[in-house]
C-alpha cells in the first residue's frame, strides 16, 4: 500500500471511532422500570407522562383495575423530569430525578384519587 492510501484509511477510522464514541455520550441514560399501583378500591383511568423543558419524553396510558398493578414500558433517561399523572382527568405534576440508581419508580394512586410518585 502506498503512504498516502495508509493516511486516508487511518483519518476515515480514525473519524469513525469519534464520531462513534461520541454516541454513547448522547445515549438516554439511565432505564428505569415504573410501575403503576393503584391503592384504591374502584378503577382509575391514568395516564403517566415524563415532560423535560415541557415537551412529553413518555407517555403511557391504562385502565388500573381496583387494588391491582402494573407494569408500564421503561423510561430510558436521567436528569430532572416533571412526572405528570393524570387520573381520571385530574393531573398531579411531581419533578423526579432519574439516575442510574433507579431500578423502578412506583407511582400510587391512593384511595382519595391522589398520587404518589416515588416513595
Amino acid at each position: 500500500m502506498n503512504r498516502r492510501f495508509r493516511q486516508v484509511a487511518l483519518a476515515a477510522l480514525l473519524a469513525v471511532l469519534v464520531a462513534s464514541a461520541g454516541c454513547s455520550a448522547f445515549g438516554g441514560g439511565a432505564t428505569t422500570n415504573l410501575l403503576l399501583v393503584n391503592n384504591d378500591e374502584t378503577q382509575h383511568d391514568v395516564t403517566v407522562e415524563i415532560v423535560q423543558d415541557g415537551e412529553a419524553q413518555y407517555t403511557s396510558e391504562k385502565t388500573l383495575p381496583a387494588e391491582a398493578q402494573a407494569d408500564l414500558l421503561t423510561f430510558e433517561g436521567s436528569g430532572e423530569y416533571t412526572v405528570a399523572v393524570t387520573v381520571d382527568g385530574t393531573t398531579t405534576e411531581q419533578t423526579h430525578e432519574f439516575s442510574s440508581d433507579d431500578d423502578t419508580l412506583s407511582i400510587g394512586v391512593q384511595n382519595d384519587g391522589s398520587v404518589i410518585v416515588g416513595g
